[in-house]
């Protein structure tokens, strides 16, 4: 899950893509043009920027260069264009663009795209293991250990243990939680309180001494590392 910036002026094809994108449990914003995608990034920098080259008023390139020298971000930038020449690709990676994708896309490609810079970003490969206090979640296996204690769970108890495993430091709202683990479908009222009461009872019955999740009231949850 990660903080997206759309910067696209088709506002179908921007909504489509942040309604994708928020499917798939990131949260994402849409700027129509460079102006507003520049403050949009002052104000909340973004964690990966999808950013159409042929923008009115301040084009992709100069967009990008500002981005980089500006705001000094490291955020991986993906950029969307028509233009498919070498001269054009390379000119987007000079100004600082991670990846090039050509329009006509799919957005399954463009997510893929995505979540694959944002891990070179944060130096993480896909099975990498994940080890946040006394728990260390083995993607490849789809298994947690507690303790030297090995757990198989349910897809959806597993999901949001990795989801929070993944920041462990850091406070996951409600919304952002049924995101990532009901995406497009409807999650009732009760649903995420019942996948955490599952989850718990999953490892009291395994016999681990550990509240995997921690719950603010008012506020979200986190993975249980203390």
């Amino acid at each position: 899950m990660a903080r997206l910036l759309t910067v696209e002026d088709d506002p179908v094809i921007g909504g489509n893509i942040c309604d994708y994108l928020q499917g798939r449990g990131h949260a994402c914003d849409w700027a129509p043009d460079g102006f507003v995608a520049m403050a949009l990034a002052a104000r909340e920098p973004p964690e990966a920027v999808v950013l159409d080259l042929n923008l009115p008023r301040l084009d992709g390139l100069t967009w990008c260069r500002r981005f980089r020298e500006e705001l000094a971000s490291k955020a991986p930038v993906i950029m969307l264009t028509a233009r498919d020449e070498l001269d054009d690709k390379l000119a987007g990676f000079d100004a600082g663009a991670d990846d090039y994708l050509v329009k006509p896309f799919q957005l399954p490609e463009l997510a893929v795209r995505i979540e694959a810079v944002l891990r070179r970003a944060q130096g993480r490969a896909v099975a990498e293991t994940i080890r946040a206090g006394r728990f260390v979640i083995d993607r490849a296996a789809r298994r947690i250990v507690v303790d030297g204690v090995a757990l198989r769970l349910p897809p959806k108890p597993y999901r949001l243990l990795e989801l929070l495993a993944e920041r462990p430091d850091r406070v996951f709202s409600r919304e952002e939680i049924e995101q990532a683990i009901w995406a497009e479908e409807r999650a009732s009222g009760d649903a995420l309180r019942a996948l955490v009461s599952a989850t718990r009872r999953a490892f009291a019955q395994a016999g681990v001494g550990v509240d995997p999740i921690r719950t603010l009231h008012g506020h979200g949850y986190r993975l249980g590392i203390d």
